[in-house]
Parts: structure tokens; C-alpha cells; sequence
């Protein structure tokens, strides 16, 4: 039994192939989304990275040395009124990206109103394009009054967080349409594309200090491209079903979801806060790419050779792969870029892992994009923030020393996190059910629409057999004897089953499957008429 355990664990050789010639294919078929990804994660960095925001303190407070290199050492606010401390440019977007995903969210919970038109994304590619350009004016210009530079400053920030939370929400419901395995494939080549991209942009100075100021310059235009591409594949869905899609649906609150959004948040300010206090962000570019890279290499491998499913993948892996980092980090203070360079690879990592799942909750649950781009969008937005916040609290003292023990203090978090997270719950159903390299489901499969349903209801595995059985006309003494199972046991399990379906019969349960699968050829049809 072990060995069998341990076979099942990794992919044959077929299925290794399928998975490695599949992110051919999906490059070839849908690379606009990975295009359009791209150009969205360039426009984001473009928009966070800045000069250091002066904002006053009180009297008696510390100021860093921010962008001085690693070791800059804190100086020590006069008392007197007019003081200021350095904040990073990042704040003021992630701060209205979390309020934005908090006023989408409510908002929709409210009304189920969602966009239906091309209008939307030229909407939302305007309020990008704007922010860009706003960014791009307050970064060259700090010569304005006070209060100009502040309301130049507040201004793009409040665009930046309104558009990336927007193109979130679309970019989701396109992810999930196509399905968890196609947004893995679609991330990675996003991701690659997107390093490309930047380092293009970089190329002309050389990734010297005017870098940032290319890099931002370009991303005025990538907004509009970013739509366009995002558009040319949305012409292929079909429309009704495809921005209706769970609207009318009951909305529960993805709570572990959110929770494990919330702890990347944090994890990622206390990174990017302490980048800040030490270095100037934009010099840890190469150690960023080589990161996200190296993430996307260990990605595909684990889906070439692995079967892993959600709940592995994220408290199994990219939770303890983020807490090597800051180990890393923490045991190698005076040269960190190693400890850097797998944190980014772990959050990158994660990070795709994560949109998969969205794409799992919206494909296999039934549940809308704006829900599932929205609330957890905020949590990481909020944890970002409460974990950068905390970070130059906590290294007010004495910085390089300091940095070690946060870093130490937060591998120890996510350890922890991704015990408590990873509970036993999990495995039998929900995400450790689903394997997020599979494909979309094939509507002459029985057993995959039956775990789609599954998935959907919080069907454990073992009721999914049982599920799985009924469907296929089996008797209870039958199943019986094909589970090796007591007749109490098989009785029990298919009344959970009729109750999380609400059916009263096994007729009732075919029945059910039968019209699923009928709306599962419908829209199959609908995309190939398109």
C-alpha cells in the first residue's frame, strides 16, 4: 500500500509528456492571456516603484536612511514640529487596491452587477493609463509644493489601486473559464513574458538609476495593450455565460482562501519593507527575475513529474519554500541576495499556485470572478500593508540586527501557518481533493463531472466513491462489495451525499449529473460557435 501511495504520487510517462507539450499548445492557443497577464504585472511594478513619500512623524520619532544600501542606519527625529519619516512609494497603491476589492466586493454582494461589455475594459484601460501617467509626472517632478506632490501622489495611487484591482477581476474570469491547468500554463508564460518585458524596458540605461523612470515611462502604454489582448480572447467566449457566470449563485465567504492571501500579504510586506529600509527596491531587479524564473522552472517540473493537489501545493510547498528564504535571509544578513532571490521564486511561486485556485473555485464551484478576485485581493492588499507597517515598527532599534530576527520571526510564521492551514479537513475534501494541473472537464467523463460536482458541494473522497457508484447505476450491496465497506458505512455516506445535493433518490442524483453534463456540452458549443 506505501508503494502504491508513493506510484501514485508521480506523473507516468504519458502524462508527462501531455503536460509538457500541453504548455506548447497553450501558448500557441491562448497566449493572449499570458500576454495580457504580462503586461499587467509590468504596469503594477511600474506603478509602485518611486522616490521615498515623506510623511511627518512625531516628535522624538526615527527616520531611515531609506535606499542607502543595506545597513543604513536609523537617524533620530528632532523634536520639533515639522518632521517627516520615509514611507515606500508601494503604500499609497497597495492601500487603494485594498479598498477598491473591498468596495468591488460589497458592492457586488449588494447588486450582482457585473459589466457586460467591451466598454469595461476601456474603462479600466483609461483609469490604468491615467495612473501611469500620473505616476510617471509625480516620480520626475518633486519639485511641486507640499501639498501639490501630495494630491499628484494621492491621485495616482488612488488610479493604480482602482485599475488593478479592475483588470484583477477580469483577468480572473478569464482564468477561470479556461480552467486550472490553462492558468497555470497561462501564469508561467505570463511570468517569463512579463521578466521579459521589464528587462526590455530597463535595457536602454543599462538597469542603472533612470531604470525605474523607463520602466514607468513604458508602462504608460502597456494598459491599453493589455486590454486589447484580453479582449481578442474574450471574443471567443460566449458572452452571456461567460460575465454571468455565478452571478446568481449563493456567495459564500472563501474564508481559508483569504486567510492564506492574508499571510502572503504579510510575508510580502515584511520583504518589501525591509528592501525598503536597506537598499533601493529597483537595485534587487536581477535578483527579482532570477526569482520568478527559477519559480516558473519549478513549477513546470513539479507538474511534469508531481501530482500534487491545492492543498500540497500551498502549505506543503510554497508556504515552507517562502520561509527558507527568510532563513536565508535571516542566517546571511550581510549578503542577502540569495535569501532574496528564493523569496521572490517562493512568492512568484505561490503566487501562481494561487491564481490556479481561483480558477478552481470559479470553474469547479460555480463561484463568480469579481467574488473571488475581490476578497482575496484584499487580504493581501491589507496583509501587505499591516506587514510592512509592522516591519519598520519593529527595526526602529537597530536596523541590520533587527532584520535577522524579522526574518526569523516570519519563516517561524508561515511553518506555523501552513500547519494550521493544512488541516485534516482539507485533505478530504475542498482543495485537497483537486489537482490543480488537471484540465478542464471532458463532458463524456463521468467520473470528472461527478468530481466536479463533488468539488462544488464539499464531497469528501470517500463519499465521491460512493457518488461516483450511485452514478453509474450500482446497487448498495454492490458498492458494498466494490469499497469493501460495511452496508451502515455505504448507507451513511450516500445520505451525506443526498443531502449535500439535495436530491431524495438515486434517480434524483442521476438525474442531477445528467443536466450537468447537458450544461457543460451547452457551453462547449457555445465556445466552439463562439
Amino acid at each position: 500500500m506505501p508503494n502504491e501511495h508513493v506510484r501514485n504520487l508521480f506523473n507516468a510517462a504519458g502524462e508527462r509528456r501531455s503536460v509538457a507539450f500541453g504548455v506548447g499548445r497553450s501558448a500557441a492557443g491562448r497566449g493572449c492571456i499570458a500576454l495580457s497577464f504580462a503586461c499587467y504585472t509590468v504596469w503594477m511594478m511600474a506603478c509602485c516603484l518611486g522616490p521615498a513619500v515623506a510623511v511627518p512623524v512625531p516628535p522624538g520619532g526615527v527616520l531611515f536612511a531609506a535606499g542607502a544600501g543595506f545597513g543604513a542606519e536609523p537617524v533620530s527625529a528632532p523634536d520639533a514640529l515639522g518632521a517627516v519619516a520615509s514611507v515606500p512609494s508601494w503604500a499609497g497603491p497597495v492601500l487603494a487596491m485594498a479598498v477598491s476589492s473591498v468596495v468591488i466586493a460589497v458592492r457586488f454582494r449588494r447588486t450582482r452587477r457585473v459589466p457586460n461589455g467591451s466598454s469595461q475594459l476601456v474603462v479600466m484601460a483609461s483609469i490604468m493609463t491615467l495612473a501611469a501617467a500620473l505616476h510617471l509626472t509625480w516620480a520626475l517632478d518633486r519639485s511641486l509644493p507640499e501639498v501639490a506632490d501630495a494630491a499628484l501622489y494621492g491621485a495616482a495611487s488612488t488610479l493604480t489601486g482602482i485599475g488593478a484591482a479592475l483588470f484583477r477581476v477580469e483577468i480572473d474570469r478569464a482564468f477561470g473559464w479556461v480552467g486550472t491547468q490553462q492558468t497555470l500554463y497561462q501564469g508561467m508564460l505570463g511570468v517569463v513574458a512579463g521578466t521579459g518585458l521589464a528587462a526590455f524596458l530597463a535595457f536602454p540605461t543599462g538597469g542603472g538609476a533612470e531604470s525605474p523612470v523607463i520602466l514607468q515611462a513604458g508602462a504608460v502604454a502597456l494598459p491599453f495593450a493589455a486590454a486589447a489582448l484580453l479582449r481578442r480572447v474574450v471574443r471567443g467566449f460566449p458572452r452571456r455565460r461567460y460575465y454571468r457566470y455565478g452571478a446568481d449563485v449563493p456567495l459564500p465567504f472563501p474564508a481559508k482562501f483569504v486567510a492564506t492571501s492574508a499571510v502572503q500579504g504579510v510575508a510580502a510586506g515584511v520583504l518589501h519593507a525591509i528592501l525598503f529600509l536597506f537598499g533601493a527596491p529597483f537595485a534587487v531587479a536581477p535578483a527579482l527575475a532570477i526569482g520568478q524564473l527559477a519559480a516558473v522552472g519549478l513549477l513546470f517540473a513539479t507538474l511534469v513529474f508531481v501530482r500534487l493537489d491545492f492543498n500540497r501545493f500551498i502549505y506543503k510547498v510554497a508556504f515552507p519554500f517562502a520561509a527558507v528564504g527568510f532563513l536565508l535571509l535571516a542566517a546571511a544578513s550581510q549578503t542577502p541576495w540569495v535569501g532574496i532571490t528564493v523569496l521572490f521564486a517562493g512568492f512568484c511561486y505561490l503566487d501562481l499556485v494561487l491564481w490556479s485556485l481561483g480558477a478552481c473555485l470559479m470553474k469547479n464551484m460555480g463561484l463568480p470572478a469579481t467574488w473571488v478576485a475581490s476578497c482575496p485581493g484584499a487580504a493581501l492588499f491589507f496583509g501587505m500593508l499591516v506587514g510592512g507597517a509592522a516591519t519598520c515598527a519593529a527595526l526602529g532599534g537597530h536596523p541590520r540586527e533587527d532584520a535577522a530576527m524579522a526574518a526569523g520571526f516570519v519563516a517561524c510564521l508561515l511553518f506555523a501557518c501552513a500547519l494550521f492551514l493544512s488541516s485534516d479537513s482539507n485533505l478530504k475534501h475542498g482543495w485537497g481533493t483537486v489537482l490543480p494541473g488537471e484540465g478542464a472537464l471532458d463532458t463524456g467523463d463521468l467520473e470528472g463531472i461527478v468530481r466536479f460536482m463533488a468539488t462544488e458541494r464539499a464531497v469528501t473522497q470517500r463519499e465521491t466513491e460512493v457518488m461516483l457508484l450511485l452514478a453509474q447505476g450500482k446497487s448498495r450491496r454492490a458498492i458494498c462489495e466494490a469499497l469493501t465497506v460495511s452496508p451502515d458505512t455505504v448507507k451513511t455516506h450516500v445520505r451525506a451525499v443526498y443531502r449535500k445535493l439535495d436530491v431524495h433518490s438515486q434517480q434524483e442524483l442521476v438525474d442531477r449529473i445528467v443536466a450537468e453534463r447537458e450544461r457543460l456540452a451547452d457551453d462547449a458549443e457555445e465556445v466552439a460557435l463562439g
